[in-house]
Formats: structure tokens, sequence, C-alpha cells
């Protein structure tokens, strides 16, 4: 999820779900992301994890991604 706000800077996370159970610390990480919609990387932070679903915050740039990344004047 990437949320930009006109006051802030860009905020985004990832919620991974892992197809076993894993435990993951609570402690920073650099995230490489490959997705249908490009690639991504940045740094983040894990807050929560059940050990299945994996919820990571971004704690600076998320690389790849840019204003008009998405076109949303179809939807409206």
């Amino acid at each position: 999820m990437v949320v930009k706000r006109p006051e802030s800077e860009l905020d985004w996370e990832l919620i991974l779900r892992s197809p076993e159970r894993y435990q993951i610390d609570k402690s920073p990480y650099d995230l490489e992301i490959v997705c249908p919609d490009g690639e991504f990387s940045g740094p983040a932070i894990l807050v929560r994890s059940d050990g299945l679903s994996h919820v990571f915050r971004g704690v600076g740039d998320l690389e790849g991604f840019h204003d008009g990344f998405f076109d949303f004047t179809d939807l409206f």
C-alpha cells in the first residue's frame, strides 16, 4: 500500500503472506519487491507478524515508485 498526502512524504507498507509459518524479528530490513507493476525497494521495519502474515512499514524512500506512477483518470 502506498499513500501520498499533500502535507507529507510518501508513506508505504507491505503485507507479505508466507506459505509456511516463519518467525521474523521485529527489526529493520532492506526490502526488494518484485510484482507485476514493477520492481521496488526500500528500508522498512517489521511492525507485526503472526508467523504467516507479516506487515512491514516503510521508513524511507520506496525506490521505483514516483508521482504519477498510477493513472486513475479512467476510474472517475
